[in-house]
């Protein structure tokens, strides 16, 4: 749509300055219709500006509409990919706050059995001392009792053993006399 061959890429930005007032010096130099707010303008030579405008614009500018479409991807990719994040670490949050209250619990009926364990444990060992308590009573009776029948035995062995050395005494002193 270039009109004119000698206008040259040069991008400047003074030189996009330099064809903005040329727009308007040729706004306001238009022949007014009476009656309007309307003008005449040489419409050859507004093109001819619109295309030096147009070629004039650097590529820089072009560039940056780029960089800043691709920034509004990645800003829309990360936004996307952090509410991603969030409600996964929520919901791991969720999940380690459930498993914490789990081991709490756990811990809990945990300690309550091993509470309950170590009262029969307990409960366990009194009645084995008692019951040995019983039995150790009960054997000393019986070793008593048996060492009393011992002591009768033996009394009556000696009362036995004496009778017999007197009796042999007695007949050795008939027959040696």
């Amino acid at each position: 749509m270039l009109r004119h061959n000698k206008i040259t890429r040069k991008g400047n930005i003074i030189e996009i300055f330099g064809i903005i007032d040329k727009l308007e010096s040729l706004a306001t130099s238009g022949i007014r219709v009476p009656m309007s707010k309307k003008l005449f303008v040489d419409s050859e030579t507004l093109l001819e500006l619109v295309d030096q405008l147009r070629v004039s614009i650097p590529q820089d500018i072009s560039t940056a509409n780029e960089v800043i479409r691709k920034r509004e991807e990645l800003l829309n990719q990360s936004l996307g990919e952090a509410k991603r994040i969030r409600a996964s670490a929520e919901t791991e949050f969720r999940s380690k706050v459930g498993e914490t209250e789990l081991v709490k619990e756990a811990g809990k009926e945990a300690k309550a059995i091993s509470k309950e364990a170590e009262e029969r444990a307990q409960q366990i060992l009194d009645v084995a001392e008692t019951q040995a308590a019983t039995k150790r009573t009960s054997a000393d009776r019986y070793a008593q009792e048996q060492l009393y029948k011992l002591e009768e035995e033996v009394n009556r062995l000696l009362s036995t053993v004496r009778n017999g050395i007197e009796v042999l005494e007695a007949q050795q002193k008939v027959s040696g006399q």
